[in-house]
């Protein structure tokens, strides 16, 4: 797991306010949000959960599985997010919690109308570059990894929230936005990784990409690849996926090295694989996406 897409450890209950050892919940309420911090100290199964307003769940600390409606069930561990609609029901089991182990995760709900309210905003002043439809939350992409800038925007978001600035409403309500706008890019990256983007020429420059990654890979090419103007296309990269061109393509090059190095077992293979022309620079790079080091991550 990558480390810093990980959200900070809140500080945990004091004795006084435990009232329930699964799921005892603090709540801090603004204007327009709401924040329940969760905490669970034994383990149980099959507690229900649902909330009446959107929500972002994030796993802070521990691990639970997840059951939610039809969907197969799944681990829900640190570093993750869960974005669901209004009144969906879950189930969930904490199969490890204990007194030395407690789990804890946020839920972070906005109504329906404020979530409303930023998205006729963002299409009004700021539309998609191509003809890939209006800025939405996706439903179907609800389960997803932290990205770095997701989770330094969590940390910034519950800080204030639970802080006492005098302004924090107005403070609290203008870091949301920023975080619904990189939701949206960490779900239009899930897409395209998926190959559903509705944006062909991501999609043609992502299989691209995925194809010559092992060879010499510059914004010149991928310009010449998508048959745009250099400014056209950072500026696509940067509104839909948050990242440059460049940026992309190191990410795509970092995950093609863990397979690698999965298979390979060698960070030599593993480097020059997946595209990277010096090995210090890999496993600099690498421990800085990841956390570890490449031969660390081959231990794993």
């Amino acid at each position: 797991m990558i480390n810093n897409t990980r959200v900070q450890l809140l500080p945990f209950s004091k004795e006084r306010e435990i009232s329930t050892l699964v799921e005892n919940r603090r709540a801090f309420t603004l204007d327009n949000l709401e924040l329940h911090i969760y905490e669970t100290y034994k383990a149980s199964e099959q507690v229900p959960l649902q909330f009446d307003d959107i929500v972002m769940i994030n796993m802070i600390q521990g691990k639970k599985v997840m059951h939610i409606n039809n969907i197969q069930s799944f681990e829900y561990l640190p570093g993750q997010m869960i974005v669901l609609p209004a009144s969906v029901g879950m189930n969930i089991d904490f199969p490890e919690a204990d007194f030395r182990n407690p789990t804890q995760c946020t839920a972070l709900t906005v109504s329906k109308e404020k979530m409303g309210r930023i998205m006729d905003y963002l299409n009004e002043f700021y539309p998609k570059m191509s003809l890939s439809g209006n800025w939405k939350l996706d439903s179907e992409q609800y389960h997803l990894y932290n990205t770095p800038e997701l989770a330094e925007l969590l940390n910034k978001l519950f800080q204030i929230m639970t802080g006492t600035n005098p302004l924090k409403n107005a403070l609290a309500d203008l870091t949301f936005k920023e975080l619904v706008i990189r939701l949206l890019q960490a779900q239009s990256m899930l897409v395209l990784e998926l190959g559903k983007s509705a944006n062909m020429v991501l999609q043609h420059l992502k299989d691209f990409v995925q194809k010559h990654v092992s060879e010499k890979l510059t914004l010149d090419i991928l310009v010449k690849v998508a048959n745009m103007s250099r400014s056209s296309l950072v500026r696509m990269f940067k509104q839909e996926l948050g990242v440059s061109p460049m940026e992309y393509v190191i990410r795509q090059r970092i995950a093609k090295s863990k397979e690698l190095l999965r298979i390979t077992q060698s960070v030599k293979e593993s480097c020059f694989g997946a595209g990277f022309n010096d090995v210090n620079y890999f496993v600099r790079i690498f421990k800085n996406r990841e956390g570890l080091t490449p031969g660390a991550f081959i231990l794993t």
